[in-house]
């Protein structure tokens, strides 16, 4: 399945959007499209958003739930029955998506939260930075990143439990 980012719908378009972004959305005054192609149909999917804040954007997907990641938000879609799941606003901005144990790891300006594919956020820590968040790696029991503490170069590594999304203190840890 691919995923492609349009501002505008192509000309040769004559059929109906799927609204993605949730009906509290619909009165919103910018829109971008997401067109998916799955090798058996293309189809176009709109996102209506307020303000422009992030230059990231990104889809994926677990199973057939479609996550994306737009401006302030992210976005759970189910492909299969065509419905909106969930609208969760991301702090200061979104940066990345991760996915781990078919779960969601949404990264902003300042932190990390984790979803499940119905949308459930299971926890979020916004203490990880101020101006961006990385996921490096994730292991058993624990994620590694950064986070930006004094842009443009001030990243500091952080360690958090996977299942609660705390830090994990070190001998000789500060922050």
């Amino acid at each position: 399945m691919t995923y492609k980012f349009l501002p505008q719908l192509p000309n040769t378009f004559s059929g109906k959007t799927v609204l993605i972004s949730g009906q509290e959305s619909t009165n919103l005054g910018r829109q971008e499209f997401l067109t998916v192609d799955d090798n058996e149909d293309e189809y176009f999917l709109e996102i209506r958003y307020d303000v422009h804040c992030s230059p990231f954007k990104e889809a994926c997907l677990v199973d057939k739930i479609l996550g994306v990641g737009h401006e302030e938000h992210f976005y759970l879609f189910d492909l299969e029955t065509k419905t909106h799941i969930v609208s969760i606003k991301v702090e200061g901005y979104f940066g990345h998506v991760y996915l781990d144990d078919n779960l969601f790891y949404v990264a902003g300006a300042s932190g990390l939260s984790c979803l499940d594919k119905r949308g459930k956020i299971i926890w979020r820590n916004s203490n990880l930075g101020i101006d961006g968040v990385i996921v490096e790696t994730f292991q058993d029991n624990v994620i590694l990143g950064t986070g930006d503490w004094d842009p443009p170069n001030g990243w500091r590594n952080f360690r958090l439990d996977k299942s609660t999304g705390d830090l994990i203190k070190e001998k000789g840890w500060q922050r």
